[in-house]
């Protein structure tokens, strides 16, 4: 290859065409190797003019030149070899600091799966605590040593180093619980889920991880974005109001934006799009298809976190969907087998009230009755 190279370039030196190509027309086609070509045809010229042979100087100047322009040529494949490994080292250490606080956590909720069936807290040290009211109040201290228990109890743990270790906090069907975390950000967790957090928050980033429901109020941080993880997609977040609806058993999952701006993004995918949320927008995801977010308007948003101060606000809701939240909210079984299931309604329920007188009034709003069966409630027409 390097003799055709000197051959073609010695004809075009000695005013000849290479396969129909002039020397111009040849540098043209070739433009990477333009200095290259201008430099073995300045030698060939200069081997030609002088046949008889050429004087020492010229011959060390000449030698010199072809040392030069080779050596910059290395310099610079050597910068673009460097920067190339720079580029890959700093892209990987992106990369493991990105997955790799991700799969702490994700890792250790996946590992630690708790099925007691009662209200919890849980230290990372493996101590659990637990909780007898229906509805629970935990407040972390800005160091995360200190957990109060309903303004009854308060609970030392070691403290932690942040990033490596974790706590939660599960609520059975029938319970909620309010946690106040060490940033000072808020959640109201719901019947049937479990929160999994760090006592306290590293420097760069704030990650919980979260199976079924919960409300957040985020506490602003410029410097530390807040992350909610799942098990189908992450929500992050600066400081705003929205809830999360992550059942494991149901097939859709939903972020609802109250106030500020998130964006999604759906798990699995490192270069997963982004889809932001405006205020009243809710983010649709249906877990066992490949089909991305479904972005829709919610007219009354504050209805979706009703449940935080004691009722259920519903609005366009059919009988289904409100039975399913009751039956969460009371830990009940109910079933229907209405002809009615589409009809949709609006209504407020007080949720103060027995489960019975719930009911009640469901039953009233969609016009139809319900009795005991066994250990279930059945609503027919």
């Amino acid at each position: 290859m390097k003799i055709l190279s000197w051959m073609k370039t010695s004809m075009l030196a000695n005013g000849y065409t290479v396969e129909g190509k002039t020397l111009e027309q040849f540098m043209t086609h070739f433009p990477e190797k333009r200095k290259e070509i201008s430099l073995a045809v300045s030698i060939l010229k200069e081997l030609k003019t002088n046949k008889r042979g050429l004087p020492k100087e010229r011959k060390i100047a000449l030698l010199g030149r072809i040392y030069r322009e080779k050596n910059r040529q290395l310099r610079l494949t050597l910068y673009r070899y460097a920067a190339s490994v720079l580029l890959v080292v700093g892209l990987g250490i992106s990369i493991h600091l990105f997955f790799g606080q991700r799969a702490n956590i994700e890792h250790f909720a996946s590992s630690s799966v708790v099925s007691s069936g009662k209200a919890e807290l849980i230290l990372a040290d493996g101590e659990r605590i637990e909780i007898d009211s229906k509805q629970s109040t935990i407040e972390y201290t800005s160091d995360g040593s200190t957990v109060s228990l309903n303004d009854t109890s308060k609970v030392e743990q070691t403290k932690p180093v942040s990033g490596e270790s974790y706590n939660q906090v599960t609520v059975p069907y029938g319970k909620r619980s309010y946690i106040l975390l060490s940033d000072g950000s808020r959640v109201w967790l719901n019947s049937g889920s479990r929160l999994v957090y760090p006592p306290v928050f590293g420097r760069n980033v704030r990650e919980v991880f979260l199976e079924g429901e919960a409300c957040f109020e985020v506490s602003k941080n410029q410097g530390r974005p807040f992350f909610v993880r799942t098990d189908a997609f992450r929500v992050k977040v600066l400081g705003t109001k929205f809830l999360v609806q992550a059942y494991a058993k149901e097939k859709e999952y939903n972020a609802v934006l109250i106030e500020g701006k998130v964006s999604l993004a759906r798990k699995g995918k490192f270069f997963s799009k982004e889809y932001e949320l405006s205020p009243s927008q809710k983010a649709t995801l249906t877990t066992n298809t490949e089909a991305d977010f479904t972005i829709t308007e919610v007219a009354h948003v504050e209805n979706s976190i009703s449940w935080i101060y004691g009722y259920l606000s519903f609005e366009e809701e059919d009988i289904v969907s409100l039975a399913k939240r009751i039956s969460r909210y009371y830990n009940i079984s109910i079933e229907v087998r209405t002809r009615n299931v589409e009809s949709k309604f609006s209504g407020k329920l007080d949720l103060k009230d027995s489960p019975e007188r719930i009911l009640d009034g469901l039953s009233t709003i969609f016009k139809t009755k319900y009795e005991k069966q066994g250990d279930k409630f059945v609503f027919y027409e």
